[in-house]
């Protein structure tokens, strides 16, 4: 059992790999002290009613939760999936002929194509997609060197909402605080907000989870430094992102309207920001839906990465955390149509 401030994760048993190039014995996967909030107790009455993005139902504790999936038309709750990719300019994937996975996502899906990064350098990157700020870290520290445990995060809000997250790492050690093999803590930032409220897991449970009767209504997913590009060349980010993708879209999550964002998290030379100004580059940013494989979309709305936060928070129908209009969004890949209903229920005991 290892104690990071006052999250505590417990081993748990092994599960079977998403990827033949799992290591062997690191399907360790571990749990927050914060439980995500379950959903409407049995027996109790709750009511339906219409947001301007999502439907939503008010369960017996008050809380408002969206129950159709974005674009879906599917019941339920949203479901989104972050994969974090690394380093690389929007030109040296888009449009490439060595990675014709990456490509075919991007021109049968949603691409935007006026994404930036916050800044050069990984972990501020990281932290701003799910605090909403870089936290005015400019250097790739550690959690032991830098934390903020009075942060709230995504996972925060989600689970406030009535909401489930899990965010999974590949290679994921039994000390997910500090470096270890292909494991790299800086692609891994919740173990920087030390109170928030999220389960964390190896990847090799993922597909599983994805499959079980509760999958997580948000999930966050680190490849190995290999599979994200970081120490990996492109082919085998393309290899990576070929194998993981169809596998999460043959699961029911997928197939119960869920969306997956693709995320780099810089370019690899470049200083551009959004809107002219100053960051960590031009980067590609795909979005992969049942929605989008239908009608195709490319977005041109400048976007930097607290952006792609503030999109995946309306898409909860949460408040933003931090950043500005002026920080762009990807709605127009995350859309919902608007429902015009409302319904009042209750449960049978």
């Amino acid at each position: 059992m290892v104690l990071l401030g006052s999250v505590t994760f417990i081993a748990a048993s092994e599960s079977p790999p998403v990827r033949s190039t799992q290591k062997a014995g690191a399907a360790t996967s571990h749990t927050t002290g914060h439980l995500n909030k379950p959903g409407a107790t049995t027996g109790a009455s709750s009511t339906t009613t219409t947001a301007s993005r999502s439907t939503t139902t008010t369960t017996s504790s008050g809380q408002q939760k969206p129950v159709t999936s974005p674009g879906s038309g599917h019941a339920g709750p949203p479901h989104v999936m972050v994969v974090m990719m690394e380093n690389k300019n929007y030109s040296e994937v888009i449009g490439q002929v060595d990675q014709p996975f990456t490509n075919s996502l991007a021109t049968h899906g949603g691409l935007a194509t006026q994404s930036f990064s916050m800044v050069t350098g990984s972990l501020p990157n990281y932290l701003a997609l799910v605090s909403g700020s870089t936290q005015n870290d400019t250097d790739n520290v550690t959690p032991s060197q830098k934390a903020f445990p009075n942060t709230p995060t995504l996972a925060d809000q989600l689970t406030s909402a009535g909401f489930s997250a899990k965010a999974y790492a590949e290679d994921f050690p039994a000390d997910p605080t500090n470096n270890s093999g292909l494991y790299d803590v800086i692609h891994f930032p919740w173990p920087y907000f030390p109170n928030t409220q999220i389960s964390v897991a190896d990847a090799s449970s993922l597909l599983s989870d994805l499959n079980s009767a509760s999958p997580p209504d948000f999930i966050w997913y680190t490849p190995n430094l290999t599979d994200d590009e970081d120490t990996g060349t492109v082919q085998q980010g393309d290899a990576f992102l070929s194998s993981l993708i169809p596998q999460v879209q043959a699961t029911s999550w997928y197939k119960a309207g869920s969306q997956i964002i693709i995320e780099w998290d810089e370019s690899s030379n470049g200083t551009s920001g959004i809107n002219g100004g100053t960051g960590g580059g031009w980067i590609p940013t795909i979005v992969v839906s049942t929605s989008l494989t239908a009608n195709p979309q490319q977005d041109s709305t400048p976007v930097d990465t607290v952006g792609i936060l503030r999109s995946i928070e309306d898409t909860y129908g949460l408040p933003h955390l931090g950043g500005s209009a002026a920080d762009g969004n990807i709605d127009a890949l995350l859309t919902t149509t608007t429902r015009a209903t409302t319904t009042t229920t209750r449960a049978t005991r």
